[in-house]
């Protein structure tokens, strides 16, 4: 089964745009477009005030791994319920840029490997968007 399918085709992006925007005096926002003009010079996103201490200690330890860079949006939660040993984590890298699903949760898995292995955690969640 190809993924083609159900992937949207833009070969008539361009109609579209020009069709829309006849139509009003502002050009269509699209909202699955990122422009930006340096990402790489861009800092990780801070760490949120309110998470666990467990939450942190993962955020800054995936936001210090240089092959998950540019990180463009990193979210941490404790979904064990406070103990640590279940993580969902949300992250948007441009360093997903060309690879599938698999290679870029497995990026995100080897930063986490050995405090995975340490911390005795039971399972992490992974959600990757690319940049």
């Amino acid at each position: 089964m190809s993924f083609k399918r159900f992937i949207p085709s833009y070969h008539g992006a361009s109609t579209l745009t020009r069709s829309l925007s006849i139509r009003s005096s502002h050009p269509p926002r699209l909202p699955f477009r990122s422009f930006a003009n340096d990402a790489s010079s861009q800092p990780s996103p801070p760490a949120d005030p309110n998470y666990t201490s467990g939450e942190r200690d993962v955020h800054l330890l995936l936001a210090a791994h240089q092959p998950l860079q540019p990180i463009s949006k990193l979210v941490v939660s404790d979904t064990s319920g406070g103990c640590g040993s279940m993580y969902a984590i949300e992250i948007a890298s441009g360093a997903f840029n060309g690879l599938g699903l698999l290679k870029q949760h497995r990026l995100v898995t080897d930063a986490l490997q050995e405090t995975m292995k340490a911390q005795g955690w039971h399972g992490v969640t992974v959600k990757t968007q690319k940049a």
